[in-house]
This record gives C-alpha cells, structure tokens and sequence, in this order.
C-alpha cells in the first residue's frame, strides 16, 4: 500500500488524504440538497449510478464557506465504514510523505480531524484522518437515511 498524499486545497490553506483512501476526484456537478441534514452534508451526488453523499468541512476547519466556482471538485473518499465526497476548492498534487523529522504525526484517532502537520514544495500541508472528515452528525444523518436512500438510489436508477 502507498505512502503517498493527496494534496488539496480549501480557501488559501492545503490539507492532505492518504492516496490509499481516496476513489477517485470528480469535478464539482450539481448536487441534490437533502432535507433536515447537518448544514456540512451538502448533497448527494450521482456518480456511476450510485449515490455518493458530499460535505464541506470548511466550517469544521474555522475557513469561510465558499461560493461555488469553476475548478472545484469533489475528492471521493472511503473509510472503514462509509464511502463521501469532500468538496474541495482544487487538486494541488500527489506526494510522497517526506521523510524529514519536521514532520509531525499524531497517533490515528477517529474523533481527530488533523492528524499531522508537514511542509510541501514550500507550503504548510495538514494531513487529515479520513475516519473524522465525517462528523457524528453526519455519520448520524446518514446512518437514519441508509433506507431511504437506497429507496432513492433504486428509484432514480431506473
């Protein structure tokens, strides 16, 4: 398995998502907006057939939200339990995790949304654990919908 980071940017400042948890980046299309959920769980998106829930964790990362532009797009991510989209404002790069002592790395925690903290081709990169990206509330929003929307899925499939 690889070591290797994805690279992405929100408003001026750039995170990371380990390759090996990452599906595929598409770019940003329109979402269908889900009633009653937490205001990160942005929308649904269709991809391949499949409903695919999108958050923006912007404001769980203290950055203002914001408006929709040309160059977004949607990093699909799976952990142990779900697979989500992550809005982001753009694709910077993919690299090897340097080896350098600077770097610093925290134990994996699920409930930690930064889990450490490195230096890429001059920018400061926090990478984050893919298990916390998804908050409690949308785990919870998701886990009362699953019926629903595997009834939407089936629905729309058609």
């Amino acid at each position: 398995m690889t070591n290797d980071l994805l690279v992405f940017s929100l408003g001026q400042q750039h995170f990371a998502l380990p390759v090996g948890q990452v599906s595929t980046v598409v770019p940003r299309a329109t979402l269908t907006p889900l009633p009653g959920a937490p205001a990160d769980l942005i929308g649904l998106l269709r991809l391949r057939g499949v409903l695919c829930p999108v958050i923006d964790i912007r404001p769980r990362l203290g950055l203002p939200v914001a408006l929709a532009h040309i160059g977004e797009c949607i990093v699909v991510m799976h952990t142990a339990t779900l697979r989500i989209g992550l809005l982001v404002e753009g694709i910077e790069s993919v690299v090897a995790p340097p080896t350098d002592p600077i770097e610093r790395q925290a134990p994996v925690d699920k409930d930690r949304l930064i889990r450490g903290v490195l230096e890429v081709a001059g920018h400061v990169v926090a990478t984050l654990v893919a298990e916390a990206v998804v908050s409690a509330e949308v785990r919870a929003y998701l886990a009362a919908s699953t019926d629903g929307l595997h009834y939407f899925a089936g629905q729309t499939a058609a």
